[in-house]
């Protein structure tokens, strides 16, 4: 069950971090092209609902296979309450990890209720507006923070199971 649930983990995060490195390395600068630019503010309201949606969703399942991963791994919920696990080693960085994660959830629900669909929605109806691009660049940081927190994750997980 662990190495089941160990490779859904991995592969999940594998597709959030590949989807949001997809986003910044190809779509933004497709979004670019003559052809797209016009409607760009549909092309990422298009493609950042499909995301979002697939990204909530591997949240869950990281959430899920974590919990799993670490219950047939054979640890007691009450070592998650004592304040030595949390000072050393494997408890040290699945805390730092976790936190990151939380930060992650926080600024996703940022981005993908709020800043990232007002983004697209201004970028439509006055795409030149000064309030557009503030939102613009809000809602771009924010992804470009969840990328690097996602990064940040995937360092401290290597370093949970290797220290």
């Amino acid at each position: 069950m662990y190495y089941i649930s160990l490779f859904i983990h991995i592969l999940s995060a594998i597709f959030w971090i590949g989807g949001m490195l997809f986003t910044v390395m190809v779509l933004v600068p497709a979004s670019r092209h003559k052809i797209i630019a016009p409607n760009r503010g549909t092309f990422f309201k298009i493609i950042g609902e499909k995301f979002s949606h697939i990204s909530w969703v591997l949240f869950l399942i990281l959430i899920i296979t974590g919990i799993t991963n670490l219950t047939t791994r054979g640890f007691d919920w009450r070592l998650f309450f004592s304040f030595d696990f949390w000072q050393a080693g494997f408890g040290y960085f699945l805390g730092i990890k976790l936190i990151i994660f939380s930060i992650v959830l926080i600024i996703s629900g940022l981005h993908d209720f709020y800043f990232g669909p007002k983004a697209a929605e201004l970028m439509e109806s006055n795409p030149d507006s000064n309030h557009t691009q503030t939102f613009r660049k809000i809602s771009s940081w924010l992804g470009r923070l969840n990328l690097v927190f996602g990064l940040m994750i995937l360092y401290f997980a290597i370093r949970v199971v290797r220290g």
